[in-house]
């Protein structure tokens, strides 16, 4: 899998994903054999890196790409004694930026880099015996992530048309310090459920929650959302047993239908250092009520950003966002005494009606401890609860465009109000589609 980071915010996820990756290669607390253990970090090493360079070190597969050279400077300064980026893979331009604008990224700076990254991309794809996909990694509300990104996104569906793409696009807080988020954020929806098969949407808000809630962090930074954020990557594309699984499997699994190609990934447990202790306590069937709790509609709070509880009703009615499909991915060891029953996610109240699948839930398990914890779950879903962020932001950038407000910033670019009204239309219908679910 090649992975491809834009702008400040992916460049620092992506960072702090391969460093979670490499940790989980150098993990000891594995609870599996040295055989299979070795078997899996081979597999990892040929996901995520290339090779080792004269220090020893391994080589990220993935190109850095920004408008500036600040951020990619940083992220690559930062020392790891276990892995580091291939110097060639590095694409910056000096110039301040994409301007918070997504017009200047798409229209100004994209074409100014199309070479170079279509040149570092199909020598990256060259080196792998069997190519498994293309992960994006990006924020939408600033113009380099969301601009240069849709760019890219095109660009590399027109290069490379029968290989899966991935695009993991963290949208902004409801209230933002960039003024024009909601533009950049619809502009940048619109472009990529055209282009990209399968977008993992990533909620600001939610990650900020948990790090709050949950891992009880005082004062929450970039780095602790950016390293819970970067866990849920790490959990959804390390190796399982089925050695088949990755982002072929992912996308033809999770969009299995071409008006539904978002997605959010739901994960459990995350552990405060202060109470790791008791990690144990609690059993797999705790840990899938949890998540199926995340997926009912009638909970006022994010049932997410909320410690598992073993004092759920399992007798409540409740309803649920309809699923067109979801992936569950367990990590760590199942027991006789302890076992893994997934019936509660199978249940047909929480999938559509016209999904002809047999099995709408799509269950892959490994043993092996992730970054050596104990337990940990992901659910990968597909549901209509999507269409509500959906709304917030289209509603937003609508009460703007209605005002011409920022307009001019982005028409001096080469963005007409057709292309404003076109990226609304598309946004609408697949909100639509979702909210017909």
């Amino acid at each position: 899998m090649l992975t491809i980071q834009f702008g400040q915010c992916g460049n620092q996820i992506g960072h702090s994903l391969f460093q979670h990756v490499s940790n989980d290669l150098d993990s000891t607390d594995t609870g599996i054999s040295k055989q299979a253990n070795s078997a899996y970090i081979e597999e990892s090493f040929e996901n995520w890196f290339t090779s080792l360079n004269k220090d020893g070190k391994r080589l990220a597969r993935a190109i850095l790409v920004d408008t500036e050279h600040k951020v990619v400077n940083k992220v690559c300064s930062k020392s790891s004694n276990c892995w580091t980026y291939r110097s060639q893979n590095l694409i910056c331009q000096a110039g301040g930026g994409s301007a918070n604008n997504w017009a200047y990224g798409s229209l100004i700076k994209g074409p100014q880099l199309k070479d170079e990254i279509l040149d570092i991309t199909r020598r990256e794809i060259e080196k792998t015996d069997c190519f498994n996909g293309i992960l994006l990694l990006l924020s939408s509300a600033g113009g380099t992530g969301s601009g240069v990104g849709s760019f890219t996104a095109e660009l590399l569906r027109n290069e490379f048309p029968n290989k899966s793409i991935v695009a993991s696009i963290v949208l902004p807080y409801a209230s933002g310090e960039i003024s024009v988020q909601n533009y950049n954020t619809m502009l940048t929806l619109a472009r990529f459920t055209e282009s990209i098969d399968l977008n993992l949407l990533i909620q600001n808000e939610q990650i900020h929650t948990i790090c709050t809630n949950i891992l009880k962090n005082v004062e929450t930074k970039l780095i602790n959302i950016n390293d819970v954020i970067s866990k849920k990557l790490c959990s959804l594309f390390q190796p399982v047993h089925q050695s088949w699984c990755g982002v072929n499997f992912l996308t033809s699994t999770i969009a299995c239908h071409p008006s539904y190609k978002l997605a959010t990934i739901k994960s459990t447990p995350y552990i405060s250092p202060s109470i790791s202790q008791y990690e144990s306590f609690y059993s797999w069937r705790t840990y899938i009520d949890h998540l199926k709790q995340m997926l009912q509609i009638s909970v006022l709070t994010d049932t997410e950003a909320k410690p598992p509880s073993n004092f759920l009703n399992s007798k409540a009615n409740h309803l649920y966002y309809k699923s067109i499909s979801n992936m569950l991915l367990s990590r760590g060891n199942i027991t006789e005494n302890d076992m893994m029953t997934c019936d509660d996610l199978r249940s047909k109240n929480l999938y559509v009606n016209w999904n002809s699948s047999s099995d709408q839930l799509t269950y892959l398990n490994q043993e092996r401890r992730l970054l050596n914890q104990d337990k940990f779950l992901t659910l990968v879903t597909n549901n209509s609860q999507i269409h509500q962020t959906l709304d917030g932001i289209v509603d937003k950038a609508w009460n703007l465009y209605t005002h011409s407000a920022f307009l001019h910033q982005y028409k001096k670019f080469g963005l007409e109000e057709d292309d404003f009204l076109e990226a609304f239309a598309k946004i609408e219908n697949v909100i639509k589609d979702y909210k017909s679910l």
